[in-house]
């Protein structure tokens, strides 16, 4: 059986594990990102959730984390391009 979607499920599971996210965002982040997000605090979120309205949403990979010293949740976008 051929996988669908190699790259999206080799991103979410070397994404999804916070040793791997918190590497890659110290890397990449600028570093005035970086002085107010604590990654020590950084966790995975459900991937699912529902609004005030009470509309459902979606998304690839959600972390919560200190920001500025208080609790927040921050949503990174990583795109790729094939070549």
């Amino acid at each position: 059986m051929k996988i669908q979607n190699p790259h999206d499920r080799f991103f979410r599971e070397s994404m999804g594990n916070v040793t791997t996210a918190k590497d890659f965002l110290t890397h990449y982040l600028p570093k005035n990102v970086l002085q107010i997000i604590d990654l020590n605090t950084l966790e995975p979120q459900k991937d699912s959730f529902i609004n005030q309205e009470l509309e459902e949403g979606f998304s690839d990979l959600l972390f919560k984390a200190d920001i500025s010293g208080k609790e927040g949740i921050k949503q990174f976008l990583i795109t790729y391009k094939k070549l």
